[in-house]
């Protein structure tokens, strides 16, 4: 399917709908309907007519009418011809260096809107796999707070509990009651923050602006990277898509300085026309001759003698325009190789801090056996198990926190080494 919408549920206080998507659903439709991908694909068709607009002078061209008219006198002539009952009029330009720098420049920004279009198409696909991965976050959250607080409430029922028996002491209520509290709050933070993300990824995928986009969570990604940091820089320099499109900005701006020091070179047109002249436009009185069909063929020439200013003007913003983008492209090259530099340092940071959160959480989880084991021996008390349990889930938050920053963290080392287009086809 191009969007796997399982469910559309009406949302309490929101007129809009409720789309329930898994990634791949989410990517095939951002790919489809993301506008910014769609105003792209326009801007590259206009492009493709740029090419077309500039082969038009090689194109042979083909006129038909009349310059019908009667004569008194002189027969003179109607917009440049003699008049006529019927005329065709052909041309084609045969040799124009200008217009041919020209035709090439256009293909060449035909190739650069391509590639525009692939870097839009790389920042929707890359903004829609971060707001899944914020929005699992999210919900992972608000179902680990849910435990939390019937944790806490136990807690708090066991507290009051004691303190009305007189073995406990106030201090121990007041701050159960805080902890509640504050658990709550986190779960108010949280839903907000879960709707927040819906809405911005149903933004991103083409919805209404009242809609929503529940992620369908999985259980992990398999993201593909590059073996090692100097194959990933390599990956990086090769496939980058903003390096590819400076490279056909500044190849098409290099035919554009030709197009303009070629202004002085001739150019030559093929022409050609007939004409149906009548007795009544008096051209057997005044020529020696008169003939009722009348055709001609051949070149035209034209030798650029001055030119003007302005072709050497245009010719001198062009060749600043290409040291601006050589310049750019030096620029963008060091840029992406250390922000690659950085995410693959980052990555492995991140992956040890998810290991060790993993290590703290199945720490948590011995404890609870531990206290479960001590419960049965009468030497820990119903309040230590629930207090311990509060712990594990805020180690399972911990995990899950550090879980999605490494998942953020190869996003990013996928997106600067050119792999976002693999895992929208997954």
């Amino acid at each position: 399917m191009r969007v796997i919408a399982l469910l559309v549920v009406a949302w309490p206080g929101w007129s809009g709908e409720v789309y329930r998507l898994n990634l791949k659903g989410a990517l095939e439709r951002a790919l489809e309907q993301a506008p910014e991908v769609l105003l792209g694909r326009l801007d590259e068709a206009n492009a493709r007519q740029g090419v077309e607009v500039a082969r038009d002078p090689f194109a042979p061209k083909l006129v038909m009418g009349s310059g019908l008219a009667y004569t008194y006198g002189f027969p003179m002539s109607i917009e440049g011809s003699a008049p006529s009952v019927f005329q065709v009029k052909a041309s084609q330009s045969l040799f124009n260096r200008p217009q041919s720098y020209l035709l090439a420049k256009a293909k060449v920004e035909a190739r650069s809107a391509q590639e525009a279009v692939g870097m839009k198409r790389d920042e929707v696909i890359e903004r829609t796999v971060r707001l899944f991965l914020d929005a699992e976050r999210a919900g992972r959250g608000l179902e680990l707070t849910a435990g939390q607080i019937g944790n806490l409430e136990a807690v708090l029922e066991g507290v009051k509990a004691r303190v009305e028996e007189g073995r406990g002491i106030a201090i121990d209520l007041r701050r159960a009651e805080v902890n509640l509290k504050k658990a709550r709050q986190r779960r108010r933070l949280l839903e907000a923050e879960k709707g927040q993300i819906e809405r911005q990824l149903a933004f991103v995928l083409g919805y209404g602006g009242e809609d929503r986009v529940e992620v369908i969570r999985a259980e992990g990604y398999e993201f593909q990277l590059a073996a090692g940091l100097e194959a990933g820089v390599k990956e990086a320099l090769e496939r980058s898509r903003e390096l590819k499109k400076l490279q056909t900005d500044l190849e098409a701006k290099t035919l554009e300085v030709s197009a303009n020091q070629s202004a002085r070179t001739p150019q030559v047109d093929l022409v050609a026309q007939y004409a149906l002249f009548a007795r009544f436009n008096n051209f057997d009185q005044y020529f020696s001759r008169f003939q009722t069909s009348n055709a001609q063929l051949g070149v035209s020439f034209k030798f650029p003698i001055v030119a003007g200013p302005a072709s050497a003007a245009l010719a001198a913003q062009a060749r600043n325009e290409v040291s601006r983008l050589r310049v750019r492209m030096v620029q963008t090259r060091n840029r992406i190789e250390v922000e690659t530099r950085k995410l693959y340092e980052d990555l492995e940071l991140h992956r040890e801090n998810r290991e060790l959160a993993k290590l703290d959480l199945e720490l948590a989880r011995e404890q609870i056996t531990v206290t479960l084991a001590q419960m049965e021996e009468g030497r820990a008390t119903r309040r230590q198990l629930e207090e311990a349990r509060f712990l594990e889930a805020e180690k399972w938050i911990g995990y899950w926190d550090a879980q999605y920053l490494y998942d953020k963290a190869r996003l990013g080392v996928i997106a600067v080494t050119g792999g976002l287009a693999n895992l929208a086809s997954k």
